[in-house]
């Protein structure tokens, strides 16, 4: 067998087993979103999708911005996994914020009083 033979069995035997995500994986996109702010850039969807695979579920949509009278386009990816859902948030092809981990609890905002 040559060595390319060889070395695509493991590739065939992990794609059967389909995308699992982990906290230590959604530890590395925050890791990478955070470099890149540094330098100035952003994480792009296919670079979350090269750690963390295909989402479950995408969506466009409008996002209003509170500080000015305009609206932002706005794509969103949600991974499910064990009854649990985590969203990430895309502006300008760019990762907006960390991505929450599993079993993290999730902030609420506050209620106006």
């Amino acid at each position: 067998m040559t060595a390319s033979v060889l070395l695509s069995i493991p590739l065939l035997t992990l794609q059967g087993c389909g995308p699992h995500l982990t906290n230590a994986n959604i530890h590395v996109v925050n890791r990478q979103r955070e470099a890149l702010e540094k330098l100035g850039k952003g994480i792009s969807p296919k670079e979350v999708e090269s750690i963390l695979g295909q989402p479950a579920q995408m969506e466009t949509t409008k996002l209003p911005l509170e500080t000015q009278k305009k609206e932002v386009d706005v794509v969103r990816y949600f991974y499910e996994q064990d009854g649990e859902t985590i969203v990430l948030h895309f502006v300008d092809n760019k990762l907006v914020s960390e991505v929450t981990p599993f079993g993290a609890p999730v902030a609420k905002p506050e209620a106006k009083r």
